[in-house]
């Protein structure tokens, strides 16, 4: 492919990804709807190494936001009693509200976008999930 293919292929995809940014500023980051997005949809999986694996994350970014919604009140930690260092992490109702409400905020884009696009939107994420497979397994 040439570099001006690869280029215009770039452009596009920030189009989309601009397209895809909440319109409005929400009390939470999309960082932190996305973890707690995890925490609600996969409780058993509320340590802060599985959040950081599940959702691809650095490690420092998921502490950063972890600290953020604890001091938002939006999760509560329970120490681990055979570990004392390690903690498990649970959603609050305040949490929950503020999943709620940023959800709502961070989805309304792409909703926008698939009704205007359904089959192609579609087709899209389709792609983009095999795509996001093969940068998890690291080719």
């Amino acid at each position: 492919m040439e570099w001006t293919d690869m280029m215009h292929n770039q452009q596009q995809f920030q189009k989309i990804s601009r397209a895809l940014l909440p319109a409005h500023k929400s009390e939470l980051t999309t960082s932190e709807c996305e973890l707690l997005a995890h925490l609600y949809l996969q409780p058993e999986q509320n340590t802060p190494i599985l959040l950081s694996q599940n959702s691809g994350m650095k490690k420092e970014a998921v502490s950063r936001c972890l600290k953020s919604l604890y001091e938002k009140n939006c999760i509560r930690k329970q120490r681990q009693a055979e570990d004392e260092r390690s903690y498990q992490l649970f959603i609050t109702e305040t949490g929950l509200t503020e999943l709620k409400k940023g959800c709502e905020n961070v989805l309304q884009p792409f909703y926008n976008l698939w009704r205007i696009s359904k089959d192609d939107f579609e087709a899209f994420m389709y792609y983009a999930d095999r795509l996001a497979a093969h940068m998890e397994k690291g080719e």
